[in-house]
């Protein structure tokens, strides 16, 4: 799940190690780190970035020989070993602070933590490791970085849906998605509070790949991160991804992480409102485990078929879709009024469904007030207002009924203006 790229050399002069004994050869190696990429690249973060690192140099016995940190500098790192001596190197990239241990049983214990789901930014957590190496003449020790962080591409296929249906992603997320991580060891979150309360999301313009559709009915990509969570393998087999669902007294569902789609949906029977449809599923290596690995791209298509609602509960909740019934707006009592000063004119909007999403404009009527055409009072149920007309000008009221009616109307208010 990995490919090679460019290779980072960092260079630090260090002085000779006080354990030299007589006669033993001391040489100058440059510690290499091998640049290595998911099997995609993603723009978002730069997978292949080095902050800073730590690196961790142990003897045969496992005594700490050298504990560097530094920022990663594009002239690399040299040191001096022993020739002919056995060493095993650890090091900790992007982590934004040195790691050091006396014994490098001491990593062990050593948790990376995330003080919020996309810290990334500086570049993805790595680790490198490497034990039993045997220096000989001087040359180059190469470390291959181990990303502490699973990628999960996901895209939308709606080719399987029904002609009447439109879906719109919203908003993706993670679900338990875990704040730390062990880093020289397999890690999982072991209960809730181990978990973000709101995961990696992706929201808004973030969304838009998955909202274009392609000739085969397929979407473009986008890609989410998150910390390794080894959930293992399911206690009981199953047949469906139906099947991968935890009771609510199930401590799984609250560790093991999944994904959360949001989405504005529209057909000729339902449409949706407020939070809108969410379809969930478990992530996992296979369908029988919950394993979400390190340094691993994990691909997902979502694929919804006929009315994209055969599914129900957990996995698909339903609970903000409506009926779709009747869709009709109209405006009271004209969109062209004039009038004069002092008089009260009322303008409302009719329409149904009546829990459509509605704005009745008040920005424009703020706007037109402080310019001096007229106060307004808006009606108790959101729908019109009453204005009294202040003075002469003409004043441009929009009211809008959004998903699924999406019409609207503009109002043109005339006060003693000349016919």
């Amino acid at each position: 799940m990995e490919r090679k790229g460019r290779v980072y050399c960092i260079i630090l002069m260090l002085g000779l190690c006080t354990g030299c004994q007589k006669n033993e050869v001391m040489n100058e190696y440059c510690i290499r780190f091998e640049e290595r990429h998911y099997d995609v690249k993603a723009l978002d973060p730069d997978e292949g970035r080095i902050t800073d690192i730590s690196l961790m140099v142990f003897d045969e016995d496992g005594k700490a020989e050298e504990c560097i940190w530094q920022p990663s500098v594009d002239t690399g790192i040299r040191l001096k070993l022993v020739k002919g001596r056995t060493y095993s190197f650890r090091a900790c990239l992007n982590f934004g602070y040195r790691v050091y241990a006396d014994e490098i049983g001491e990593l062990d214990e050593v948790r990376y933590h995330m003080a919020y789901p996309d810290e990334y930014r500086e570049g993805i957590p790595m680790f490198a490791s490497a034990d039993g190496i045997k220096v000989g003449e001087e040359g180059t020790i190469v470390l291959k970085p181990v990303r502490l962080m699973s990628k999960i591409s996901i895209r939308m296929d709606r080719s399987a849906l029904s002609d009447d249906v439109d879906m719109t992603v919203r908003t993706v997320r993670i679900g338990n998605c875990p704040k730390s991580v062990q880093v020289f060891g397999q890690s999982k979150a072991r209960s809730e509070d181990d978990c973000f309360a709101s995961g990696f999301c992706r929201t808004e313009n973030e969304t838009i790949a998955l909202n274009t559709t392609l000739p085969d009915g397929r979407s473009g990509e986008i890609h989410l991160y998150m910390l390794e969570n080894m959930q293992g393998p399911l206690s009981e087999s199953i047949g469906s991804d139906k099947d991968k669902v935890f009771d609510e007294d199930d401590y799984r569902c609250k560790v093991c992480s999944y994904i959360e789609l949001e989405l504005d949906y529209m057909s000729d029977d339902k449409y949706s409102f407020g939070k809108g449809l969410i379809y969930r599923f478990y992530l996992g290596e296979s369908l029988n485990d919950l394993n979400v690995e390190r340094n691993c791209h994990y691909r997902i298509t979502v694929r919804p078929e006929d009315d994209g609602l055969s599914d129900d509960g957990w996995r698909v909740d339903k609970s903000n879709l409506a009926d779709q019934g009747p869709v009709w707006f109209k405006a009271y009592p004209q969109n062209y009024i004039r009038g004069d000063i002092g008089d009260k004119v009322h303008i409302w909007c009719e329409f149904s469904p009546g829990n459509a999403p509605f704005d009745v404009g008040e920005d424009y009527m703020e706007f037109d007030k402080e310019t001096g055409i007229y106060d307004y009072e808006i009606d108790e149920d959101g729908h019109g207002a009453v204005l009294t007309l202040t003075g002469p000008g003409r004043g441009l009221i929009t009211m809008l009924a959004g998903e699924p009616i999406n019409d609207g109307v503009l109002f043109i208010i005339e006060v003693n203006l000349p016919s």
